[in-house]
């Protein structure tokens, strides 16, 4: 159970690496620019650190501990999702 949570987490993720660069490329210059390339890049090594724990915990054994990281990451995935959909949306509105 937790693997499928730990890959859900990172499907996630990549889906928001791909939005962020489509958030990146559609932000003006300036201040929202720079930001939106620091945002991505914070999402980007946080993607690859899901991977990370994925590959770490693959023969661990199934216990509450990583059901409960498992949980967290991929609530944490979700937040990061909401977070894009909340600057696109102030994107569309300059």
């Amino acid at each position: 159970m937790e693997k499928v949570l730990f890959g859900l987490g990172l499907l996630v993720m990549v889906y928001n690496v791909l939005y962020g660069l489509r958030l990146k490329r559609a932000a003006p210059g300036g201040v929202i620019g720079e930001r939106s390339g620091q945002m991505l890049f914070f999402i980007a090594f946080f993607a690859l650190a899901y991977l990370g724990v994925l590959l770490l915990t693959w023969n661990e054994p199934s216990s509450l501990l990583l059901l409960l990281l498992s949980l967290v990451l991929l609530l944490g995935a979700v937040f990061v999702h909401l977070v894009l959909r909340l600057v696109d949306a102030i994107l569309a509105s300059l």
